[in-house]
């Protein structure tokens, strides 16, 4: 398991341009949002779609460059050059992690949401 704590405020705040309340707020989106991402990513690799598995662990990676979680970047970052190499053994290994970063930031993330940062 990564040793990057499951969200960095200070990161957060600094990624939304200093705004407190707008990091919260991507933070919450993306806590929205990574359910059904998990399970639309699980399912591609499940089916082993290349494309698929691809574009949603794109746009989880993605979202992390802005909510100061750094586990769950460097899982997915670690998940996109898997799937690089387009392996799907490799890939669903690499999954297993990030899927463990994921229950991480849901099991605390929301608490997060509503106490201060600074």
């Amino acid at each position: 398991m990564n040793t990057n704590p499951v969200i960095d405020t200070a990161l957060a705040i600094e990624q939304a341009g200093g705004n407190e309340e707008l990091a919260k707020e991507l933070l919450g989106m993306l806590l929205n949002e990574l359910p059904q991402l998990r399970d639309m990513l699980a399912h591609a690799i499940q089916h082993s779609q290349l494309d698929a598995i691809w574009d949603h662990a794109h746009k989880i990676h993605g979202s992390t460059a802005y909510c100061g979680v750094p586990a769950l970047r460097d899982s997915f970052k670690a998940l996109e050059s898997a799937i690089r190499k387009q392996n799907i053994e490799a890939i669903a290994r690499q999954f297993k992690i990030a899927d463990l970063e994921i229950e991480r930031l849901l099991t605390s993330g929301h608490d997060y949401l509503h106490k201060p940062w600074c």
